[in-house]
């Protein structure tokens, strides 16, 4: 990821964009649910260490939509309350197109933008709703398994 922007502010949404490397286009993000509580009500600027034209990035990004529609998974700076991880930011969705994805960054990689909502005013994300999150993608993902192995036996 070489930059990207994500927004909370609207209540059960988070929208934005991210530029990866070996991309030509903007990733565009429209994931239903909320950050955590230390960032939830705010915006969030990221700033990755990838480079543009590096050797591999377009094979590596193959297949990686540019537009990611699901659901929001863990999504914090890390800070207090430590709803989740503690002192970096972490950033998970569930892409309809492509899964589970998952960015770790330094805290100096992420800049909040606005005031998040009063955190003792918020209810943590539900980790019944993140289990459902996983537990959707897992049965999702031994489904996709099984077609290509069903599909594999007939081409031989």
């Amino acid at each position: 990821m070489i930059e990207g922007q994500l927004d909370n502010t609207r209540p059960g949404k988070v929208t934005g964009w991210m530029l990866f490397a070996g991309m030509d286009k903007k990733v565009i993000f429209d994931l239903s649910g909320d950050f955590h509580r230390d960032i939830r009500g705010a915006k969030i600027y990221l700033s990755g260490d990838a480079r543009e034209n590096e050797p591999g990035d377009k094979e590596y990004m193959k297949g990686f939509s540019t537009e990611q529609t699901g659901k929001a998974g863990d999504i914090t700076a890390g800070l207090w309350p430590y709803d989740y991880v503690k002192g970096y930011c972490y950033i998970e969705w569930y892409s309809r197109d492509n899964g589970r994805v998952v960015l770790e960054l330094e805290p100096d990689q992420v800049q909040i933008i606005g005031k998040p909502l009063d955190a003792q005013e918020c209810e943590p994300v539900s980790r019944q709703q993140q289990a459902e999150n996983m537990s959707e993608f897992m049965s999702d993902l031994l489904a996709a398994i099984s077609r290509n192995k069903r599909n594999n036996k007939q081409n031989e």
